[in-house]
């Protein structure tokens, strides 16, 4: 049996001061840009050669190859109700985090779904992540294996279609690295999530927000304890401030805690926070109503941990 599909868009927001705040789909999660494809659990995760392990949940005349700039087979494509999965094996207290590059055919829901499988394939815990766009994302989800796991499963679902490529499934075990994508915005904004109001932008490793907010947030559980902090600075006298939350699984804002941005350029603000009971997301986010300048972010959980 493969996971269960979800047709409702996850979405949550966290207010943290400004004016207004913006709900927010969640699209980050923990991969360390630049993994290392031989750690990779799933097989043809790019599909340079085909599909191997990848399997349809759907009618097969649904997925297919496409070819890209250098006509090599890389990308499945998803037509209209497409679906798509690979399971590997997996065991208790294994802490997986997948990514994949994927965009969706329309603004109908698209996700990926990754959780794990008793050894009757029964699904004992799931976490979905939707594809936010008709561009290309990186789409991440993470989540710790439970009692009597036997495998892991990866699975991509679209209403209208989608196109899935570089998925990476790897099992950090505890590991204290970095958590946030593009931490150092040295890909511009990649996977990262921007409030609509006011401006945000980037360009060599430096982002700049004016009057708005980045954020990337992914699943959690309670007891876990993290540690955010940002190299930024503000131009001016408004407030910003480098903010970590957790919210529970409606997507209500359980424990928040944020930390100001000043205008020295030499301080690097942290805030560190423990989610409580209920605990389901997790958002780190760094907003302004004046403008800052950001050199580089870390979400980690702390070395003691």
């Amino acid at each position: 049996m493969t996971l269960t599909i979800k047709n409702a868009a996850l979405m949550f927001a966290v207010c943290t001061g400004l004016s207004a705040c913006d709900a927010l789909q969640i699209t980050g999660g923990p991969l360390e840009i630049g993994a290392a494809q031989a750690d990779n659990l799933l097989h043809h995760g790019g599909f340079e050669r085909g599909f191997g392990n990848w399997r349809a949940c759907s009618d097969p005349q649904l997925v297919k190859l496409e070819s890209n700039d250098t006509n090599t087979e890389s990308s499945a494509v998803l037509g209209a109700g497409g679906c798509l999965y690979q399971v590997v094996s997996a065991k208790a207290n294994d802490n997986m985090v997948v990514n994949c590059s994927a965009s969706k055919a329309t603004n109908n829901w698209a996700s990926i779904t990754f959780g794990y499988l008793d050894a009757n394939y029964q699904p004992l815990k799931t976490v979905e992540a939707a594809i936010p766009d008709t561009s290309v994302n990186n789409v991440s989800a993470t989540l710790q294996a439970p009692v009597d796991t036997a495998y892991a499963e990866v699975l991509v679902y679209a209403e209208d279609g989608a196109e899935i490529d570089d998925c990476v499934l790897l099992n950090t075990q505890g590991a204290t690295s970095e958590l946030l994508i593009n931490n150092a915005f040295e890909e511009d904004l990649a996977g990262w999530q921007a409030c609509s109001h006011g401006t945000v932008s980037a360009a060599d490793a430096v982002a700049t927000i004016t009057d708005s907010c980045l954020s990337q947030k992914f699943t959690a559980s309670e007891g876990l304890q993290l540690e955010l902090s940002c190299d930024g600075y503000k131009t001016g006298s408004e407030h910003a401030a480098v903010a970590l939350g957790f919210l529970d699984s409606s997507y209500q804002g359980i424990a928040l805690s944020e930390t100001p941005i000043s205008t020295a350029a030499d301080l690097m603000p942290t805030v560190t926070l423990t989610a409580p009971a209920t605990t389901a997301f997790v958002e780190a986010m760094v907003y302004t109503q004046g403008q800052v300048d950001l050199n580089n972010c870390s979400l980690r959980r702390p070395a003691a941990e």
